[in-house]
C-alpha cells in the first residue's frame, strides 16, 4: 500500500495542476531507511540524503542562478530541517546556493577533508575520503551494503589509486565532471564493477559519448538528470531500488 500512494503522489508531481502547485512527495521511511535524492537542476550537483530518523543530509547545493529550483524540489520533498552540508568543492557549480543554504537551514558545514578521516553522518552511513586534490574530493558514502562511490575528480591519478582499494563492492558511481571528459576507462570500471552511474547536468554542455558508450558496453545502467529528472534511490542496510520521475 505504501509503495501504491508514492506512485500515486508521483504522477501527481508529474501532472500539475493549472495553478502550478507544488505536491508534497512522501518517501514513507520506515526504521532504517533511506533515500537518496539526485536533484535535476539545470545547472550543478545537489543531492539530498533523508534518514528514516528525520535527519537530513545536503551534499552540495548546486550553481548560481538555481536557488529557485532548489526551493521547490525541498518542498516537494518536505524538507524544513537540513542539519549538515557537506561540500566535495569550491567551484561555483557545487557552491552556487550555500549562502541561501546556511541563511535558510543553518546546518552544520563540512567541508575540510583528510584521507585518512572518515565521517558518519548518522547510524550507519560512513563517508570515507579516498582522494583529495585540487580543493576536491572523491568518496565512498556507505550506507548498510549499499555503497556510492562519489567521484569528484577524472585523471589517470585516482583512478590508479583507487584501483589499489577494495572497491569491488561499489553500487553506485556519481561520475564526476558531469561526465564531460573521458574517465572512467574501462579498466576502472572493471575494477568497482556499479550497476548503476548518475550523471549530473552542466548547462550548456553534454556528456561525452565514449563515456556513454563504455558505460553502456559496461552493461552499466546510465541515469542522466537532464534526461530522467529526479533520481531517488531508496535503501535499506541491505536492498535498494532506483525510481526516476
Amino acid at each position: 500500500m505504501q509503495w501504491v500512494l508514492f506512485f500515486m503522489l508521483v504522477n501527481s508531481l508529474m501532472h500539475p495542476s493549472p495553478e502550478e502547485h507544488i505536491q508534497k512527495i512522501n518517501m514513507m521511511l520506515e526504521e532504517e531507511e533511506m533515500a537518496i535524492i539526485f536533484l535535476p537542476l539545470s545547472d550543478g550537483e545537489a543531492t539530498l540524503f533523508k534518514h528514516a530518523s528525520g535527519k537530513t543530509v545536503l551534499l552540495n547545493t548546486g550553481a548560481p542562478h538555481t536557488e529557485r529550483e532548489l526551493k521547490r524540489w525541498f518542498e516537494q520533498f518536505h524538507v524544513t530541517e537540513i542539519d549538515e552540508l557537506i561540500l566535495t568543492s569550491d567551484d561555483r557549480e557545487y557552491t552556487g546556493n550555500v549562502d541561501w543554504v546556511m541563511k535558510t537551514y543553518e546546518p552544520m558545514v563540512i567541508k575540510e577533508w583528510k584521507e585518512s578521516k572518515k565521517y558518519d553522518p548518522f547510524p550507519n552511513f560512513k563517508i570515507s575520503p579516498l582522494y583529495v586534490a585540487h580543493g576536491d574530493v572523491t568518496m565512498s558514502l556507505q550506507y548498510g551494503r549499499l555503497r556510492l562511490l562519489y567521484m569528484a575528480h577524472a585523471d589517470d591519478d585516482v583512478e590508479q589509486k583507487l584501483m589499489k582499494l577494495p572497491l569491488s563492492d561499489v553500487n553506485i558511481l556519481k561520475i564526476a565532471h558531469f561526465g564531460l571528459v573521458d574517465y572512467p576507462r574501462t579498466s576502472f570500471l572493471k575494477h568497482i564493477d556499479p550497476q548503476v552511474a548518475i550523471i549530473f547536468k552542466k548547462h550548456g554542455s553534454w556528456p561525452n559519448e565514449r563515456l556513454l558508450e563504455r558505460l553502456y558496453a559496461a552493461w552499466i545502467d546510465c541515469y542522466e538528470t537532464s534526461r530522467f529528472g529526479v533520481i531517488v534511490v531508496k535503501c535499506n542496510l541491505k536492498e535498494y531500488d532506483v525510481m526516476t520521475f
